[in-house]
């Protein structure tokens, strides 16, 4: 997707909360070739550039998280209009856990939780502060849900109008993936994790052009590897921590 306009109910930005973001910055730089502007999408923080696209952004953990905290990956939604969509959440059994409907006058933000509990962001905005750059190297190209609840995929289905079809359907894997009606194409896809001891989250897969490399590198830079580069159905994909302790994955597509 080189086209710099995402539709709403498209996932719209990637951010990075670290604890350090100058110790980020030099990581995820010298791992992915990224380099930083500022500010992010909300005002504050840096957002991550690779070959003039906006592929991500890095902010400062809140002065009140709890000391040790470690860093974390999140995924943001657009929506068209932020107040009508928290009206879907309430309905659809989700939270919010936050909203600011006039961020800046621009824009409106708000992080809510579905009725698993596993939080993501949306966006309400109508400039170009979002992702420029998807799937392409350097930049987030699939988005994932990890959960323990199958029944979200309701939710989902409500307050984002997706549609989600089943990849497997076995006791060892349980994999569907979503699209919008008017695409057809999956921007992403809903893990059960039921069977493993993955924490319920939401992450992207970073488009690189050398798993192996990249692993390499992580280690050399201070992270570690949680699953090494493996070949899937889709490409050579691997799984890592940096070196705040946030995990992320990368996919060397087929």
């Amino acid at each position: 997707m080189t086209d710099t306009t995402i539709a709403p109910n498209h996932p719209c930005w990637v951010e990075l909360s670290s604890p350090d973001v100058e110790s980020a910055r030099t990581f995820y730089g010298s791992l992915f070739g990224w380099e930083f502007t500022e500010p992010g999408p909300m005002g504050f923080g840096v957002k991550a550039v690779r070959d003039g696209r906006v592929v991500a952004g890095i902010s400062p953990q809140p002065a009140e998280a709890p000391a040790g905290q470690p860093a974390f990956w999140s995924v943001y939604f657009r929506v068209a209009e932020l107040t009508d969509f928290l009206a879907r959440v309430d309905t659809g059994g989700g939270q919010a856990m936050m909203a600011i409907p006039e961020f800046d006058g621009t824009a409106g933000v708000a992080l809510v939780a579905d009725p698993a509990g596993t939080a993501f962001g949306v966006l309400e905005y109508e400039d170009d502060r979002g992702l420029t750059g998807v799937d392409v190297t350097g930049a987030a190209c699939w988005f994932e849900l990890h959960t323990k609840d199958p029944a979200v995929h309701e939710f989902y289905r409500a307050v984002f109008d997706w549609e989600i079809s089943p990849v497997s359907d076995t006791d060892e894997f349980r994999y569907s993936t979503f699209a919008l009606p008017d695409t057809g194409t999956p921007r992403g896809g809903i893990l059960d994790t039921s069977n493993v001891g993955i924490p319920a989250h939401w992450e992207s897969y970073i488009q690189v052009e050398d798993a192996d490399a990249v692993a390499g590198r992580v280690r050399e830079l201070g992270g570690d590897w949680l699953a090494a580069p493996h070949n899937s159905t889709h490409g050579r994909v691997g799984r890592f921590i940096d070196s705040q302790n946030a995990a992320f994955t990368v996919i060397q597509p087929r």
